[in-house]
């Protein structure tokens, strides 16, 4: 397919378009997987699934995990983010409790 003569970036064009036709199939998948799911379990079809917000708010989250989790360490990134956001706020809520600890206490 590509040969020797052919420039560098028209193989990288090829190797980023691959990558984006990739993840659009794999976001398609999942796509109509949720929809084949919510026919089975309710009987609403295709059609009628696109005009109701409960599925397109299914179809967003879909979506948006497909972006987000592409491969098995993302979500181990995401977890440590969550542990690291509740860890500083443990923190902050631990100085306020040492505070009313440590006051004057009435004898």
């Amino acid at each position: 397919m590509f040969t020797r003569k052919q420039p560098l970036w028209l193989m990288r064009n090829y190797l980023m378009w691959f990558h984006v036709f990739y993840y659009a199939g794999r976001a398609a998948m999942i796509g109509f997987f949720m929809a084949y799911l919510v026919d089975s379990l309710t009987g609403v079809g295709l059609v009628d699934q696109m005009s109701n917000f409960f599925c397109k708010t299914l179809l967003f989250v879909a979506v948006v995990g497909v972006l987000l989790i592409r491969k098995n360490e993302d979500l181990e990134t995401i977890k440590k983010l969550l542990e690291e956001t509740t860890f500083y706020d443990k923190q902050w809520q631990a100085t306020w409790q040492d505070e009313k600890s440590t006051g004057p206490k009435d004898d």
